[in-house]
């Protein structure tokens, strides 16, 4: 059969999301910290963008808020006259917005520097204050800096003392006097290399620290597994002595250099929206007033009629269609996560009144049912967001829960919350097994795998039994 060349016309039904769409679904899943950094970004890329302070006003003294007839698609010429004549007039650096000044303005305080260094930096710091005030070798103060930049952001170093002395051609005994130096330094327990070692360089900070307290540093592990008779005998000493100890142990810190990681410093959460108790009736408030203000500069609406650069042109109304689309956008985010929790809170008004175990299965299909949204939709609302409400701060996913098995009501939290009463009121001497704890589960009528209670307690932080287990 002869293959044959020619052109085919055919038709075909093929989905292309705009830009435009692309940068709704965008907006939609931002939390409100990424939303004003995507705002932020908006302002530097698009001179015609600017925040306002407050809202305009009408004639008629109320606040003008732009809709969908206020910003034509076709773009009226009489609409855009005058936006580039400015543009051209200004000076180039007059189209970015001003950057607003620190709210919070620092003074250089004695010591501040502690605050923002970072673990390496301090011990560095402090190492060289030793050199000035001591008779340190080059060698020495060498290799002490090679093991500061050893140390990982708990405070434990990370390589052995032969490898020091290999890698810097020194001694053993030089780099051991190095590290002993590194771990005179602050804070105490740096420079360790493991558990044991750590707490033990921290003994000197318990004041009449007792005798046996660095023997039992020797049985961590039956300290951790509880058995505190194992320990006494051991130690030969009480198991009272043994309890006391233990809490002493509490005192010190097992990753002396965490509180230096910037990496896990306190993020601060900025809720997207608050729910209120007014009455008997609850109601959703959607955060705006952390997001800036933003509207289309007036100034630049003056003068196209005036001009006759095409391109100018051409580059205004792209400018203009991209600040109309952000507009649109985040009202679009807006209203979507103010009906999304307004369905939630009609259906989870229970867990608002009374807590966790009052909270009812939810899923994020049957909200987008409800609201002729796409599933998908709904998810990216309750995306790394979170709402304030009376009863505290909530992730919006809290609000869905599943439901376990075929219980129709019982949620995974009811479980968990019932599971710590459970434990908390078993015998020390004999705790319950998670086989237990799901038996008891049956009892209450509530079919539930021993795995699965055995998952959720893990996700409590609650130990095993054995674990758990306290020796008279």
């Amino acid at each position: 059969m002869a293959n044959n060349f020619g052109l085919l016309i055919e038709q075909n039904n093929k989905q292309i999301i705009s830009p435009q769409m692309v940068q709704a679904i965008e907006i939609m899943q931002l939390s409100l910290p990424e939303l004003n950094d995507y705002i932020n970004n908006e302002l530097i890329e698009n001179p015609l963008i600017e925040v306002v302070e407050e809202y305009e006003t009408g004639s008629n003294g109320d606040e003008y808020e732009p809709d969908e007839a206020s910003f034509p698609q076709e773009y009226e010429n009489d609409w855009l006259q005058g936006i580039v004549k400015d543009v051209l007039r200004d000076d180039k650096d007059s189209w970015m917005m001003p950057s607003e000044p620190s709210r919070t303005e620092g003074v250089a305080v004695e010591g501040s520097w502690l605050d923002n260094s970072s673990l390496q930096e301090y011990l560095m710091e402090q190492l060289r204050f030793i050199k000035h005030g001591s008779k340190l070798s080059e060698k020495e103060y060498e290799a002490a800096e090679y093991i500061i930049g050893n140390i990982d952001p708990n405070g434990y170093l990370v390589i052995t003392i032969e490898e020091i002395s290999e890698t810097l051609k020194i001694s053993q005994n030089v780099a051991q006097k190095a590290l002993s130096i590194v771990q005179q330094l602050d804070p105490p327990g740096v420079g360790a290399r493991n558990l044991v070692e750590c707490l033990r360089l921290q003994l000197y900070t318990i004041p009449d620290c007792p005798p046996d307290l660095e023997r039992m540093l020797d049985h961590l592990d039956d300290l951790a597994a509880g058995f505190l008779k194992k320990i006494s005998v051991a130690l030969d000493i009480s198991v009272n002595e043994v309890r006391v100890m233990a809490e002493l142990l509490k005192l010190l810190d097992p990753k002396p250099g965490s509180r230096f990681d910037t990496t896990s410093q306190t993020k601060y959460i900025i809720p997207d929206a608050v729910i209120r108790k007014i009455g008997d009736e609850y109601y959703v408030l959607v955060n705006e007033s952390d997001i800036p203000k933003i509207s289309i500069n007036e100034r630049y609406k003056k003068a196209l009629q005036e001009l006759d650069d095409q391109t100018m042109k051409r580059f205004v109304k792209e400018k203009v269609s991209s600040a109309v689309n952000l507009l649109k956008s985040i009202e679009h985010r807006r209203a979507t996560i103010y009906n999304v929790l307004e369905a939630v809170v009609q259906k989870q008004k229970d867990f608002l009144e009374y807590g966790f175990h009052a909270l009812k299965p939810l899923t994020m299909k049957e909200i987008a049912e409800e609201l002729h949204l796409h599933e998908s939709t709904v998810s990216r609302v309750a995306s790394n967001k979170y709402v304030q409400t009376p009863r505290g701060l909530f992730s919006i996913k809290c609000f869905f829960a599943g439901s376990i098995g075929g219980e129709k009501e019982i949620t995974p939290e009811t479980i968990k919350n019932d599971l710590r009463k459970f434990i908390s009121s078993e015998n020390p001497l004999k705790p319950y097994s998670d086989q237990d704890l799901a038996e008891m589960f049956q009892k209450k009528g509530i079919s539930i795998a021993r795995r699965t209670i055995a998952k959720y307690r893990e996700e409590l932080r609650i130990p095993s039994s054995s674990l758990r287990r306290k020796e008279c």
